[in-house]
């Protein structure tokens, strides 16, 4: 619903959907004493056009609407995942050339800001030196989409002050507000999506799932342990996940979030992502000055970058479920951009999947926003790194308050 002063606009999917509508206003505002202008009450659609606070809207309006908010960078993302290619620097340009040393792609080094490789692809030793003198950070994924390594450049590292006080902080009780605020942010921005993407004929799991996780939400002033809060975060997810698969189109949904390996397409989808995006949280943190493997809400463990995935929690229903659930309601990603792989087993992004899936998220961090956090805005990707940039103050001082983006359905 869209209001605007007394103006009223209900979008539905059907003719019946909007009457019905019409008809659960009108008892609304009987109920408070008014009536619908009947002068103004009727349904009508995109199809044939209509007017809504003196503007019109029609079938080719407005145009790109997704990418009206959207800021174009001066430096882009390149993204590889031909298995046998490499990419080396010549003349001034980023090179990435198959296995048989066919051009795939040739840009100028000044327009690359970043760099996410997945899988079989070879870097130059000229790649890394113009990298690493560049402030240029590449990310490195596995074929299937599991998150590897970050090449960043030294400049990027942590001081000794700060090191010391995320090693003194990490595992200690004063972790636990800042791990609880996450946990917090987190199931809050997974009940938007399930409202955002909510369905009349799921209305009921739907409601169940929410309440379910409003209860977790709860519970987490009371957890005393990073296990207790692992375990609160665990039991919403047991209840969001089904959900947002029942509200896919039929052919699409899913009843269990499956990783190793990935079952369906939108699994995998989610999967491939969430690399992309903990590349990004490996990145920001370094940029804050804060060491990624030590984590406040995920424990430390030799192999992972436990405080990026700390940073990403909240950022994973927002960014990446938000993109995988649209592309998949709007028809972009489907069944045919899965694939088998031999000797494995689960289901695979297609090249023209994974396009789908990145086109999709680059839009989605390049779009601005204001109001996630007090007196800033600007695109998701830049809430990214301010987020990293809080938590580094709250944990360098314990009087400082880290909490997650406003997220509104």
């Amino acid at each position: 619903m869209v209001r605007y002063g007394d103006d009223v606009v209900v979008a539905a999917r059907s003719e019946a959907d909007a009457w019905e509508a019409a008809r659960v206003a009108a008892k609304a505002v009987e109920e408070l004493g008014m009536t619908l202008g009947a002068d103004k009450t009727c349904v009508m659609s995109f199809a044939d056009g209509f007017t809504f606070l003196g503007e019109d809207f029609g079938p080719r309006y407005p145009p790109s609407l997704s990418e009206a908010r959207i800021a174009e960078p001066e430096r882009k993302v390149v993204y590889a995942a031909s298995q046998g290619s490499g990419l080396r620097v010549s003349k001034g340009r980023l090179l990435v050339e198959s296995a048989n040393d066919e051009e795939l792609l040739s840009v100028p080094v000044s327009q690359v800001g970043r760099v996410v490789l997945f899988g079989g692809v070879g870097l130059s030793a000229g790649v890394r030196a113009w990298a690493a003198s560049n402030d240029v950070d590449v990310v490195f994924g596995s074929r299937a989409g599991a998150y590897q390594s970050s090449l960043v450049a030294a400049g990027g590292g942590s001081r000794v002050s700060r090191l010391r006080r995320q090693v003194a902080v990490s595992g200690s009780p004063e972790a636990l507000p800042i791990a609880k605020a996450i946990v917090e942010a987190k199931i809050s921005h997974q009940i938007v999506v399930l409202r955002r993407f909510n369905d009349p004929d799921a209305a009921d799991e739907t409601r169940e799932a929410v309440a379910t996780m409003r209860g977790m939400v709860r519970l987490v002033p009371d957890c005393a342990t990073r296990d207790e809060l692992m375990g609160v975060e665990g039991a919403a997810a047991a209840a969001y996940f089904p959900a947002l698969g029942r509200l896919l189109p039929e052919g699409m949904r899913f009843v269990t979030r499956s990783r190793q390996p990935p079952m369906d397409v939108v699994n995998s989808g989610l999967s491939f992502l969430y690399t992309v995006l903990l590349g990004e949280c490996v990145t920001a943190l370094y940029a804050a000055g804060l060491e990624p493997a030590l984590g406040l809400l995920h424990s430390d463990k030799d192999d992972r970058p436990s405080l990026a995935l700390d940073l990403q929690e909240e950022f994973r229903p927002l960014i990446v479920d938000q993109v995988v659930a649209e592309a998949v309601r709007q028809g972009r990603l489907a069944v045919e951009h899965g694939r088998s792989e031999s000797g494995r087993s689960g289901v695979y992004l297609t090249k023209a999947g994974r396009q789908v899936l990145l086109d999709g998220y680059e839009r989605r961090m390049l779009r601005s926003t204001r109001g996630a956090l007090p007196e800033f805005a600007g695109s998701w990707r830049r809430h990214l790194y301010r987020q990293a940039q809080r938590l580094r103050a709250a944990i360098m001082d314990p009087g400082v308050e880290w909490s997650g983006l406003s997220w509104r359905p």
